[in-house]
């Protein structure tokens, strides 16, 4: 990578430096036949660019990706807590919900998320990701919208099945995209940005709420007003993203030529590449026979099999320990708070010098108060003088959700290879689906508000994800250790580029190692 050292070129130099192309021997070529999109447009020249140019690029991709990233990460999850809050004001009555159809109008949401997860990753890597995104987007919003006229199990049921297959592209979308703008070691820090939005969204989004619940106009419930209001304002950002949301650094049209060179020259270092259209089904047999890859398709599937303690259920489960509506609404907004708050303290450390190789040590310290509020909320005793400790064990438990923006931050690192990463990515969510399918199933409505299965599947649920994730980092320890002593070490500038843009999987480029 071509960064300043005590060597680096003056400006003068910089300024006079005529483009340079890295000239590839005939067994390189060969070896990069179809590779990575990336690899014309660095070949085309360059000039050498200092560390301090290098920042001011960087400090703008990041203004304007992570500014969008967030605001789109933040709108998913404010719509998907819809259902949460308008389950608060009464959904199940006005609706005329029975038994455990609540719950299902969650499960169908996932139901349609698995259906168009496979499909969605795939229409990525064939098309321009960003224009996925955004028509995705745009039918979310409309969807949201019309889900302010239903009244009824059946037309609630259909939306929501509809919202799943809107909303099935945006996380997997959003992995691809951190691994194509963000060295390694600076992704865990804006997928924690970005993943944060969830928490720094939710929280002036649950005075939103507080306020739309007082609105009875044209004889509509609140909960309508909920859908429509937040659905219109998704619906109308969504189509701006068309002409602001970039595709890849290659088509940035907010990046100078100069500018996306250097963005795409440093990410060689990454050995993941940046973009592949074409499908490799080499790549897609071994993600398939991959354990690591495995490894992280269970831990999602264990994570979010806990989802509904975090989302869902949680307002009805602060209502059932005795406070009103309006203060159930009201007590939703510290846990996102702490939650966005945790989120960016383990994203700054994991960025700095002492935070390297700590991802999986931050992942299982995570699990730590899901594990103690689960103990709470299932051993104490729901009663007024234990009112406050009930609450004490809800606020602690969104700081789990950190390990979910860990784990996304593994999967962009950790699989190299555009179809692989493409295939994992949609193991990687469907496993979210399945789980998120079940979990709220776990949440029956006779126990509430206590909710026994539930407690207990997510209390087991944290401590196979600490077993899962030691392992792991034994595994990838292993791996690192067993690559370190075959690779003979030599590099140049030609082979750098053959290894970063060759699409080459994490298991066939020998100098490739995993991060802890």
């Amino acid at each position: 990578m071509k960064t300043a050292d005590r060597d680096a070129p003056s400006v003068d130099q910089l300024e006079d430096a005529q483009p340079q192309a890295v000239v590839l021997s005939a067994d390189v070529v060969d070896k990069i036949h179809n590779g990575d999109d990336a690899l014309q447009f660095l070949q085309q020249g360059h000039q050498p660019y200092s560390k301090e140019e290098e920042k001011r690029v960087m400090r703008k991709v990041d203004i304007r990706m992570l500014t969008l990233m967030l605001i789109v990460n933040g709108f998913q999850f404010v719509d998907k807590n819809t259902m949460s809050y308008a389950g608060t004001y009464g959904l199940e009555t006005e609706a005329h919900l029975v038994g455990q159809e609540y719950s299902l109008l969650t499960t169908i949401f996932y139901i349609g998320y698995l259906a168009a997860q496979w499909p969605a990753n795939w229409l990525m890597q064939r098309y321009p990701i960003a224009k996925v995104l955004t028509i995705t987007f745009v039918l979310w919003g409309a969807t949201l919208t019309a889900t302010g006229a239903c009244t009824t199990f059946g037309s609630l049921a259909a939306v929501r099945f509809l919202l799943g297959i809107f909303e099935s592209a945006l996380n997997p979308g959003f992995v691809l995209i951190t691994s194509s703008w963000w060295k390694r070691e600076e992704q865990p820090f804006r997928v924690g940005l970005w993943y944060s939005a969830n928490g720094l969204i939710g929280a002036p989004s649950g005075a939103i709420f507080w306020a739309i619940a007082h609105l009875h106009a044209n004889n509509m419930f609140p909960y309508q007003w909920m859908f429509i209001i937040f659905g219109a304002v998704t619906f109308l950002f969504g189509i701006s993203l068309w002409w602001t949301m970039p595709d890849s650094p290659m088509t940035a049209s907010f990046l100078t030529e100069r500018e996306r060179y250097i963005v795409i020259d440093r990410l060689k270092s990454n050995k993941t590449g940046v973009k592949n259209s074409q499908v490799k089904t080499q790549q897609f047999k071994e993600t398939l026979l991959d354990l690591r890859v495995w490894m992280l398709v269970i831990a999602i599937f264990c994570h979010n099999m806990t989802n509904s303690l975090q989302t869902t259920f949680m307002g009805m489960i602060i209502k059932g320990f005795g406070y009103s509506t309006y203060e159930s609404v009201l007590l939703n907004i510290p846990p996102g708070i702490i939650m966005a708050v945790s989120m960016i303290i383990v994203s700054v450390f994991l960025s700095t010098r002492w935070g390297q190789e700590k991802r999986i040590f931050c992942i299982i310290a995570c699990y730590l108060p899901g594990i103690i509020s689960t103990a709470i909320l299932y051993n104490s005793p729901i009663q007024p003088s234990t009112k406050h400790l009930h609450l004490f064990a809800i606020f602690i438990v969104p700081i789990v959700a950190v390990a979910s923006g860990i784990m996304y931050s593994l999967l962009a690192s950790n699989v190299a290879g555009y179809s692989k990463k493409v295939l994992a990515g949609a193991m990687f969510f469907s496993s979210n689906c399945v789980a998120n399918i079940i979990g709220p199933q776990t949440f029956i409505s006779s126990q509430a508000p206590k909710y026994t299965t539930g407690i207990i599947t997510c209390l087991v649920m944290f401590a196979v994800n600490i077993l899962l994730f030691s392992i792991l980092y034994l595994v990838y320890t292993r791996d690192n250790k067993k690559r370190a002593q075959e690779d003979a070490g030599e590099t140049n500038e030609e082979m750098e580029l053959a290894n970063a843009f060759a699409d080459l999987t994490d298991r066939q480029n020998i100098s490739f190692r995993y991060t802890l």
